[in-house]
């Protein structure tokens, strides 16, 4: 998030002084407005910038195998231009090593789904979860040490398209 910063008052700094040399240039032709014009539109154009540009810097550090299997799109007030074209807040990843187990018939995989999420500091979840690949089930855990402590939990049925599901159970 500091290097962000860093970005954003940098790119204001070298915009506006552009926006100086170009009144200088017209010898002061051009009104003063231009040079904090310049600096502001520098500073939205880098943060749009970095706002589209995340996820496929992201995706590039994923490890080999890895599968990105959901993607989230959120208007934001403070970032305007994402209500026109939301770009990617957080996405699930997958990173290919699944526990598969034969239980009564069913298949069994467990897997771990990493969450990548976009805040103002970077931050990744790490989500357990058993899917039942022949009755389409799907049940979160919180953590693989307290299984046998939460009989509870909520089941989720999932659907045919689920990419999971399409993923984990070929």
């Amino acid at each position: 998030m500091i290097w962000n910063l860093a970005g954003v008052f940098i790119i204001g700094l070298c915009t506006g002084a552009f926006g100086y040399l170009l009144r200088k240039l017209s010898k002061n032709r051009l009104p003063k407005w231009i040079i904090p014009i310049a600096a502001g539109g520098g500073m939205f154009a880098y943060l749009a910038y970095y706002d589209y540009a995340w996820f496929d810097f992201k995706r590039s550090q994923l490890p080999e195998g890895s599968v990105v299997i959901q993607e989230y799109r959120e208007p934001d007030f403070f970032r305007p231009w994402s209500y026109l074209a939301p770009s990617v807040n957080q996405f699930d990843v997958v990173d290919g090593q699944y526990r598969r187990h034969q239980q009564e018939g069913d298949t069994i995989v467990e897997y771990i789904v990493y969450r990548f999420i976009k805040d103002p500091s970077e931050r990744m979840l790490q989500i357990h979860q058993v899917l039942n690949c022949t009755s389409r089930e799907r049940v979160a855990l919180t953590d693989p040490a307290h299984r046998a402590k939460q009989p509870g939990q909520a089941v989720e049925m999932v659907l045919a398209s689920d990419r999971m599901l399409q993923t984990a159970c070929r």
